[in-house]
């Protein structure tokens, strides 16, 4: 018996796209018989030359230059990958390969960098390397970080600040001051942990919140109980105190804490606070709210001499609500609300009219002239540098950050407290 075989056999190559195994033997006329190779197709990768596999068969070794236009090599799909001693054991036994040599569908081979991988069929996608994003600590171990803790809002420090001032240089200094004060930014710091608590929705989250809203919750408590418990008189001013704060609960119930309406509500509260620093300073004469028999008799007078007492302290104490219930639209023109025109309107309409009153006030002896020339000030402020700030962001410019504001509202502060006590 004599066997027979192509005279050319395709080259064993790196892409090992085409094999040729002995299949069958047949009979040839006069006894002789020949042996068949059955060539067989594995994957191979699409930028290996050898293309398509079916160039390379045996009998496709002449290339008819008749049969048609030559036809690109087709590539194999990208999820195919590079054939193995697995592939050799199959194409020759037919045995399945090995579970541990076929990709799984949840974990994609990944390239590396640089590596020139199988081009993307139309309905496939994309299987890049990425590097692995680093592990997280356990969320167990975490403790509350410094925004649980401090407010990120600039503009309320001087907020806090300013009003019990004031009410010190118009009455004086009373050591009950340092129960209350502690006490009111106890309180503002109570009222920011809860916000931030009410409005938050993951269980993790107001785990870390937790701690925060523990401690200044007891601080205002403590030292809240303690001034009352000094100054019962301190309790009349939570008649105006009361609906304010109402206001202000309920939009943070809502998630509307940094709401037009939550900001007037918490400032003009926080103005309140030089009356009542006023009032410790006298204590507590002049009635109910400085209302009653003897509220003019008391420290505090305008330039003229006019009004005295809580005469004068009600205007002082108005026009420091007027000053911080005007910069939360201001600020609002700039962050949050920019390009609202009808916003801007109202500030700069706002800021206006305060200037024109505090004008015919300081004509009449009412007002130091420095305090009126202030407020024609804040209300060119007004109108000239949202228009700035909108100017910087059409322009693609970086624009005035909130702490920057906050501190051009601190030098705003200081002027205010400077022409109200000196005259």
């Amino acid at each position: 018996m004599r066997i027979r075989s192509f005279s050319q056999r395709p080259p064993r190559s790196s892409c090992l796209a085409v094999r040729q195994s002995p299949v069958r033997a047949t009979s040839q006329p006069g006894g002789l018989s020949r042996l068949v190779y059955v060539s067989q197709t594995r994957p191979s990768s699409p930028s290996d030359p050898c293309g398509d596999a079916s160039s390379t068969r045996p009998g496709n070794q002449s290339g008819d230059s008749t049969s048609g236009p030559s036809q690109p090599p087709r590539t194999a799909p990208s999820h195919q990958s590079r054939p193995g001693p697995d592939d050799d054991v199959m194409l020759a036994t037919g045995r399945p390969r090995s579970t541990s040599s076929v990709p799984s569908a949840q974990h994609p081979p990944q390239r590396r960098p640089g590596h020139a991988g199988p081009s993307q069929s139309p309905g496939q996608t994309s299987t890049a390397w990425k590097r692995p994003a680093p592990a997280r600590p356990a969320q167990g171990g975490r403790r509350p970080g410094r925004k649980a803790w401090v407010p990120n809002q600039h503009g309320a420090w001087s907020m806090l600040v300013l009003p019990p001032v004031v009410g010190w240089v118009v009455g004086g200094f009373s050591w009950v001051n340092l129960l209350l004060i502690p006490a009111w930014w106890g309180a503002y710091l109570t009222y920011w942990a809860w916000s931030q608590w009410l409005r938050t929705r993951s269980a993790q989250r107001r785990v870390l919140l937790l701690m925060p809203l523990l401690v200044y919750t007891g601080w205002t408590g403590v030292l809240g109980l303690v001034t009352v418990l000094v100054t019962p008189y301190l309790l009349q001013w939570a008649v105006p105190l009361a609906p304010l704060l109402a206001v202000a609960a309920h939009q943070v119930w809502r998630g509307r804490e940094r709401s037009l309406l939550s900001g007037l509500s918490t400032t003009a509260a926080a103005s309140l606070m030089a009356a009542i620093t006023y009032c410790l300073a006298v204590g507590g004469a002049g009635g109910f709210l400085g209302l009653g028999a003897g509220a003019d008799n008391l420290p505090g007078s305008s330039p003229n001499g006019e009004l005295t007492g809580w005469s004068w302290m009600w205007l002082v104490t108005a026009l420091t609500a007027a000053y911080f219930c005007g910069t939360v639209p201001y600020i609002k023109s700039m962050i949050r609300e920019r390009f609202n025109t009808v916003l801007l309107a109202g500030t700069v309409a706002a800021h206006t009219a305060v200037a024109a009153v505090t004008l015919w006030l300081a004509s009449g002896g009412y007002l130091p002239w420095a305090h009126a020339v202030l407020w024609v000030v804040l209300a060119v402020r007004s109108l000239v540098v949202p228009l700035r700030q909108w100017r910087l962001v059409r322009g693609h410019h970086q624009p005035l950050r909130p702490r920057q504001l906050g501190l051009i509202e601190i030098v705003m502060c200081l002027a205010f407290l400077l022409s109200v006590a000196t005259y």
